[in-house]
C-alpha cells in the first residue's frame, strides 16, 4: 500500500512496513536530512470520514458543558468551528505501537485558520493547531506559528524522539478560541535518518 506524504510541497513515496524495518525513502524536506527511512502513516482515517470502521478513530473532548464545537469533513478537509461557550476542545487519536519506543517521530498536517485572538473570551491562550502528547512529556498545544488570527494553508509539524519504553501517544488538534480551524492530510510517521 502506498502512502503519499506532502510536506512543504515536496512529495515522498513510502511503502507499508512489516515488522520493525522501515522502508528506505528519499525525503527532500528541509526539516529532515536528505536520506531518511520513513514508516507508513500510523494514523488511521486521515480523511476524517469518522464512519464505519473509523467511527471512533478520532475522539473529541472539550472543557465541559454544552457541546461547543462542530466538526464537518468534506473531501478530506476537516473543519472545526466553535459554536457555543466552552473555551477549548481536543480532537485526537491514540496510537499504540511497540515500534514507537525510542523512535524519532514526525506528526504533521496542513492547517488553515480563522481563529480570532480578540476579544478575550477566557483565561486560556486563544490559539488553534496541532496537538501532540508523548508519554509523560507535557502536551504540545499549537506551539507553531501562526496559530491565531487568519492564515491560509500551511504545513506544520512536530518532530521528536519518543522516550524508551513509551509505546503510545496522542496526536490531533486543539481549538481554543472563536472561529474555525481547518485540517487536512494528517500524518504520524517514524523516521530513521542517516
Amino acid at each position: 500500500m502506498a502512502l503519499l506524504l506532502s510536506v512543504a510541497g515536496v512529495v515522498a513515496i513510502s511503502g507499508c512496513v512489516a515488522g520493525g524495518d522501515l522502508p528506505e525513502t528519499d525525503v527532500a524536506d528541509p526539516a529532515t536530512p536528505d536520506r531518511c527511512n520513513v514508516s507508513e502513516n500510523l494514523l488511521i482515517d486521515s480523511r476524517f470520514t469518522m464512519e464505519d470502521e473509523y467511527k471512533r478513530a478520532w475522539r473529541m473532548a472539550q472543557h465541559a458543558g454544552e457541546r461547543s464545537f462542530a466538526m464537518e469533513s468534506t473531501d478530506g478537509v476537516l473543519e472545526i468551528r466553535r459554536i457555543a461557550t466552552q473555551p477549548w476542545m481536543l480532537l485526537r487519536q491514540t496510537v499504540n505501537d511497540a515500534r514507537l519506543s525510542g523512535a524519532t517521530i514526525r506528526y504533521s498536517a496542513e492547517l488553515k485558520g480563522d481563529l480570532p485572538s480578540e476579544p478575550t473570551l477566557h483565561g486560556f491562550d486563544h490559539i488553534g493547531g496541532l496537538y501532540l502528547k508523548v508519554g509523560r512529556d507535557p502536551a504540545r498545544l499549537a506551539e507553531h506559528e501562526p496559530n491565531a488570527d487568519q492564515w491560509d494553508w500551511q504545513t506544520f509539524y512536530y518532530e521528536q524522539q519518543v522516550p524508551e519504553g513509551v509505546t503510545s501517544l496522542r496526536a490531533g488538534f486543539i481549538h481554543q478560541t472563536n472561529g474555525a480551524l481547518w485540517a487536512r492530510n494528517p500524518s504520524l510517521v517514524m523516521l530513521d535518518c542517516d
